[in-house]
């Protein structure tokens, strides 16, 4: 690998979204492309990484109906840290306070991340693509919502210094490698395979919020505190527990040994939405596979950076339009649990 792109991975090792979501009963949280910054420099050894394959390109689009002229209708309420359920003419390019977002899947169904940031009110757009030989979209159309505000706790932990971050090469490098592999999933898009509806992944009760703002303070002098946000939602389970699709998807990437996430599953959920797993002790699927809604993934553990057994639930929503993933955001599992299509 080149010099100046190993220097950005390494730059962005401990900026990818998924990293240190959990170390604790509760689960540290790491830091999150969209929400802090990375530790110390990480140092690697001389072992090249593997070479990185082409990046697919995205699932085609259906063409866009214009006979009726452009159309929005959403679903609220919205919230930040949520998402907006739309329906518009299929195939239409979706516009959140004028930015492209997402595409209109073949039933017009498009979904919106909010960022827990996100201001209200939201401007939904959709601008229908051509008809074919016309010059020109036929105009645009937009819906306007009101997004309730979040209220996230913060809070302060102390944590030994090998669970807030990388301590030893061998970690370190063990950390890089993980982050290539989770990188190259999240550029791969796949259609979706069954109308919007998600369930809990796992029978137990809630812990750990999403949201949650936590500074690590660490127990000796031997490396530095930080800051980030839970990206998650944690489940209370013990070791074992089966952990199941929320929803029909195609699995991007299967892994038994990720550095934060320990066992893990990313599952493409179609419409820009991703959902993630972590710390698994066993996995029962394999990148590229196809499961339907409730279909075993495999079974709860500990892995990763964690000092307890949980489930660690993520969902991360990718703007389909945009090559940038340093601009996809992580998304509350409560949330998207309560989402439906409107009529």
């Amino acid at each position: 690998m080149e010099t100046a792109q190993r220097s950005g991975i390494v730059a962005r090792l401990l900026a990818f979204g998924v990293l240190a979501s959990c170390a604790g009963p509760g689960g540290p949280p790491g830091a999150a492309a969209d929400a802090s910054a990375p530790a110390a420099p990480v140092v690697v050894g001389a072992v090249p990484l593997p070479p990185l394959d082409p990046i697919p390109e995205p699932a085609p689009v259906p063409v866009a109906d214009t006979s009726t002229g452009p159309f929005i209708t959403c679903g609220g309420p919205a919230k930040q840290g949520g998402a907006i359920v739309c329906k518009a003419n299929p195939g239409a390019t979706i516009s959140l306070d004028g930015k492209p977002v997402a595409v209109a899947d073949a039933d017009g169904v498009a979904i919106i991340g909010l960022a827990r940031d996100q201001q209200s009110p939201a401007t939904v757009g959709v601008r229908p693509a051509p008809s074919p030989g016309a010059t020109a979209t036929g105009g645009e159309a937009y819906a306007s919502l009101d997004v309730q505000p979040r209220h996230d706790t913060v809070s302060k932990f102390e944590m030994e210094c090998k669970v807030i971050a990388p301590q030893s090469a061998a970690a370190k490098r063990h950390a890089e490698l993980s982050w290539v592999k989770k990188d190259k999933a999240m550029h791969v898009f796949a259609a979706p395979l069954a109308p919007l509806a998600l369930m809990k992944p796992a029978a137990g009760p809630y812990s750990s919020e999403f949201g949650v703002t936590r500074t690590y303070v660490p127990k000796t002098g031997d490396c530095e505190g930080s800051t980030s946000v839970h990206n998650g939602q944690d489940i209370a389970i013990a070791t074992g527990t089966e952990v199941r699709a929320p929803m029909a998807g195609t699995v991007l990437l299967a892994d038994p040994d990720l550095f934060y996430e320990g066992g893990a599953v990313f599952l493409d959920l179609g419409r820009g939405l991703v959902s993630v797993t972590m710390h698994m002790s066993r996995i029962d699927v394999k990148a590229g596979d196809i499961v339907g809604q409730g279909q075993l993934l495999g079974l709860s553990g500990s892995t990763g950076r964690v000092t307890g057994p949980h489930l660690h639930w993520a969902i991360k929503f990718r703007n389909v339009l945009s090559e940038d993933r340093g601009t996809d955001i992580w998304l509350d599992p409560i949330l998207m649990l309560e989402l439906r299509v409107p009529n």
